[in-house]
């Protein structure tokens, strides 16, 4: 390596290391006085958090369970209704109205996937009231509960399936079904390279800011087990996640780099 070479890296680690410096000191300040001010108003500040906190879910869930299925599903018929009539006027050549109508899709199976995920929360919030006895019917809200899961499951599996079949309709290459058990490697293989390329550098996106997320959850989970007694268990399933992206992010970028160098 060059003289010149070295000195630019010398160069650009002098001038990020300023930077880096004043983020550690002013981390460390804000640490310190989030730190004083939890163990000063742990106990008050603690218990109104956190009951306020438990009114609002165990409140929230019972409408919740019911609306936002609902609610969900008529947002993404209504896109899905949109993106059909938008395809049955389609010249097929305005290449600015198919994008809106992929964009329209796109929003759909978003929405769908995290109806998902808030349909899982709502279940383990109405368990959870379940089983500290913070109901009397417990028969009812264990069917309400799982019935409520079982039908946000079926109605967001369904949504998915139509779309992913009018974007096959739409793209004729594409291949797979959303009931198959490697649906995501299946419609992989089928997209193009430049679909590929958008997926790859929207999942190096998504890595980026679960590693953001899980320093921000960490740092909660620290502080939660100072302020409400959390114990280790969260921040250690926020750290083994933190892991478990890390490794699989390291792991595959070895074996690509790997492929490429012996196909040189």
């Amino acid at each position: 390596m060059s003289s010149e070479k070295l000195h630019e890296i010398k160069k650009e680690d002098k001038k990020a290391i300023k930077k880096f410096i004043v983020i550690l000191i002013l981390s460390a300040l804000a640490g310190g006085v989030v730190g004083y001010c939890s163990v000063m108003f742990k106990e008050k500040v603690a218990r109104i958090i956190s009951e306020s906190l438990l009114k609002f879910l165990l409140g929230l869930t019972p409408i919740a369970n019911l609306i936002l299925p609902i609610a969900g599903l008529f947002f993404i018929l209504y896109l899905y209704q949109k993106s059909r009539r938008l395809y049955q006027e389609w010249d097929g050549e305005d290449e600015e109205e198919m994008a809106q109508i992929e964009l329209y899709l796109a929003y759909a199976l978003w929405l769908s996937s995290i109806l998902t995920i808030v349909s899982f929360f709502l279940f383990a919030v109405g368990f959870y009231n379940i089983i500290y006895g913070l109901d009397d019917d417990i028969l009812f809200r264990v069917i309400f509960i799982t019935g409520a899961l079982i039908v946000s499951i079926v109605i967001i599996t369904i949504s998915h399936q139509k779309i992913v079949n009018f974007l096959k309709e739409i793209n004729p290459e594409k291949k797979g079904s959303v009931f198959e058990a490697k649906f995501a490697k299946t419609w992989e293989k089928s997209c193009d390279e430049a679909e590929k390329l958008s997926i790859y550098k929207a999942a190096y996106k998504a890595y980026q800011t679960v590693n953001r997320t899980c320093s921000i959850l960490w740092l909660m989970c620290v502080l939660g087990a100072m302020v409400w007694d959390f114990g280790l268990l969260p921040v250690t399933l926020v750290s083994v996640i933190w892991i478990v992206q890390i490794s699989s992010y390291c792991k595959e970028s070895i074996r690509l780099s790997s492929i490429s160098n012996k196909n040189y």
